[in-house]
């Protein structure tokens, strides 16, 4: 089994690619600044995506934990209240 291309890796590719297209073969070599900003954007857009995931989750899962929580209060009420 082969390991994963790092992301940055990815992202390095998929500039090289767009600017060439964009622009005609060989631009990206000539511009690496261009690249370099790409490839960061490419990385910052990443990283935003996997935090809105990860906060989508972690929402999710405190919305079911205050509803487990609040069917045990109710449960318990007859308990504390009669």
């Amino acid at each position: 089994m082969s390991k994963p291309e790092p992301q940055t890796a990815v992202h390095l590719a998929q500039a090289v690619e767009a600017i060439d297209a964009q622009f005609g073969q060989g631009f990206a070599r000539q511009n690496p600044e261009l690249v370099a900003s790409l490839v960061q954007s490419a990385t910052i857009e990443a990283a935003v995506a996997t935090g809105y995931t990860a906060h989508r989750q972690a929402l999710g899962l405190a919305e079911k934990l205050g509803g487990d929580l609040c069917e045990t209060l109710r449960g318990l009420k007859p308990k504390f209240f009669g």
